[in-house]
């Protein structure tokens, strides 16, 4: 196992990003080619639109800051952060100006390199679901590093507006989710979800938004904060301070000589 609690924690997190949503959640929601409509918006014409908003990008390449806060631990830390859409995130984390953990997920693959240690892992994606019970899904973690809402239901939606926010929620029997946008540009401004049956729940406000070369403004500054009854509550904050969009960037995950394979 990797020893390093900045990178062990990452990783976690990125799994409870995924246990939160993964449940029922669309990520590749078809949309229309206009949403011009004759009549007042009602809540449920706003989903091609929020679709229609997003941040288009088949590449992401950007370096961040890294913290981490659970209560018992607060650790931070810098990283390169890439992405290749529907293929493969890869991160890269340093300490002290050090590497000392990088990670690559693909559809169906785990790869985990421990530096100081000198360990690694290759694992299939299944590993995530068999060591923390849950599910993996690349498609929704890239949507969440590019600043896009993911949708853990759309029943019974609901729409308001105050001001130059508007606010558009949804619920079943078992999952909730509230967005707030502001206007008239349908940016993302914050993001809530809740599994009431489940205890878990996850918040991400975006903030800090800038010009990235690519269909919208990207948010460089992401401030998260999870809670299940498997992780208990952690607070998280990802702040980018370089981003690349639509560049085509070398993805490469290579192992090392003498490294040895990680004990599960």
């Amino acid at each position: 196992m990797i020893s390093l609690p900045i990178f062990r924690s990452f990783l976690g997190a990125f799994v409870v990003l995924t246990l939160v949503l993964s449940s029922g959640c669309n990520t590749n929601k078809k949309v229309t080619e206009t949403t011009t409509v004759d009549r007042p918006l009602g809540p449920a014409d706003y989903i091609n639109i929020f679709a229609q908003n997003q941040v288009q990008a088949e590449w992401l390449n950007g370096s961040a800051r890294l913290s981490f806060d659970d209560g018992d631990m607060s650790v931070g830390g810098t990283a390169t952060i890439k992405m290749q859409k529907g293929k493969a995130i890869w991160m890269s984390v340093k300490k002290f100006g050090f590497e000392v953990a990088r990670a690559m997920v693909t559809p169906d693959s785990l790869f985990i390199l421990d530096r100081f240690n000198k360990e690694y892992a290759a694992e299939p994606i299944s590993y995530i679901s068999e060591r923390f019970k849950l599910p993996a899904d690349l498609a929704m973690l890239q949507q969440i590093l590019l600043g896009n809402p993911v949708f853990l239901t759309q029943y019974t939606p609901k729409s308001s507006m105050e001001e130059n926010i508007l606010r558009w929620s949804a619920e079943d029997e078992d999952a909730r989710n509230d967005f707030w946008f502001l206007l008239p540009d349908y940016q993302l401004d914050r993001m809530e979800v809740q599994q009431e049956r489940s205890a878990r729940s996850l918040a991400i406000q975006l903030l800090n938004y800038q010009d990235a070369g690519t269909n919208r403004d990207f948010s460089y500054l992401r401030k998260i904060a999870v809670n299940s009854r498997e992780t208990g509550k952690a607070e998280i904050e990802i702040e980018f301070t370089q981003v690349e969009l639509n560049v085509p960037t070398n993805i490469d995950f290579s192992v090392p000589p003498r490294y040895e394979r990680m004990s599960k």
